[in-house]
């Protein structure tokens, strides 16, 4: 994570890292400067020595997060795909994503819902502008008959939201058998381009 940094560059990264996962697990106004400090094994002092307050880390450890966990996400398409394989694979990629990072969905879902002073909704639209814009451009090009903003829109909600979603359906329907979560999500999205 911190390879090839200074004992002060290190600290920050770990501060960053262990404070995502913090404000994804409780919240903004869930942690308190004493909570970072003891999840990232510093004093209350030496937080306060790389960060003027838990606002700025929140904002801080999203932003790196999130760029962090979405970077090389999309690359370029096979030559010989189609563009219905192009689109899926790159949901599927996104959806891998989410799996391989829990803290990701999670950390999304509460910088886009909780108010802080600072205005942090801009760290998940920044973060997850060129993965919508790619899928919006992919769904465009193998239904351009579509508003495709609007079928990204519904994947993106539905991937961000799809464990919660799990657990609704666990507890209204506990006999049903259980599916992967993220392959039941691109079936359904198949389908319903496929209309």
């Amino acid at each position: 994570m911190a390879e090839g940094l200074g004992k002060r560059e290190r600290t920050r990264a770990v501060i960053l890292f262990s404070s995502a996962h913090q404000f994804a697990k409780h919240g903004f106004n869930g942690v308190s400067m004493d909570s970072l400090a003891k999840a990232a094994k510093l004093t209350k002092g030496a937080l306060y020595d790389h960060f003027p307050s838990k606002e700025d880390i929140y904002v801080q450890s999203a932003a790196h997060y999130l760029e962090q966990a979405l970077a090389g996400l999309i690359d370029a398409p096979e030559v010989d795909q189609s563009e219905e394989e192009a689109l899926f694979s790159f949901l599927a990629k996104f959806l891998d994503r989410l799996n391989e990072k829990p803290v990701l969905s999670r950390l999304i879902l509460r910088v886009l819902t909780e108010e802080t002073g600072k205005n942090t909704r801009e760290i998940a639209e920044k973060a997850l502008n060129l993965p919508f814009k790619h899928t919006v451009d992919l769904v465009s090009a193998y239904r351009p008959d579509l508003n495709a903003s609007d079928y990204a829109y519904s994947f993106y909600c539905n991937a961000i939201l799809s464990e919660d979603l799990k657990n609704v359906v666990d507890v209204l329907s506990p006999d049903s058998p259980s599916l992967s979560v993220h392959a039941a999500l691109l079936q359904h999205f198949r389908r319903i381009l496929a209309v």
